[in-house]
């Protein structure tokens, strides 16, 4: 049997025992294993998601289940966690690292008479 990966970060758990129980999580990234996205059965591109004719598949496909039909398979896609890190990266592209874009809208200095930052001085004193 091939060695499973974590389906959301491709991190191993060889040493979570066998069967995987609803509590287990993947000791990388921490999301839970006995969940619609680790199982053999699970069809993201059909309905209801599951190939299993018996099952009742839970709506969040990523939380833990009580499903009898889990059969723990590798579902880990590297593409889409390419994609996530794409998606990631173009975000902090555009609003910058900590989330606050580009440079400050309204500059501490400058002698610019139509500066609102000049004229609150002027209005109330800079004391």
């Amino acid at each position: 049997m091939a060695e499973l990966v974590c389906w959301n970060c491709g991190g191993s758990f060889a040493d979570i025992p066998r069967p995987i129980s609803r509590h287990a999580n993947c000791p990388t990234c921490f999301e839970v294993l006995h969940c619609c996205r680790m199982c053999r059965h699970y069809e993201p591109d059909k309905r209801p998601y599951c190939s299993h004719d018996r099952a009742e598949p839970p709506v969040v496909k990523e939380n833990a289940n009580f499903c009898d039909y889990f059969r723990p398979a590798n579902r880990f896609v590297a593409a889409d966690a390419e994609r996530s890190d794409k998606a990631k990266s173009d975000l902090d592209a555009l609003f910058g690292e900590d989330g606050v874009a580009g440079t400050d809208p309204m500059p501490l200095s400058g002698n610019d008479s139509d500066d609102p930052r000049n004229k609150l001085s002027d209005l109330f004193g800079d004391d």
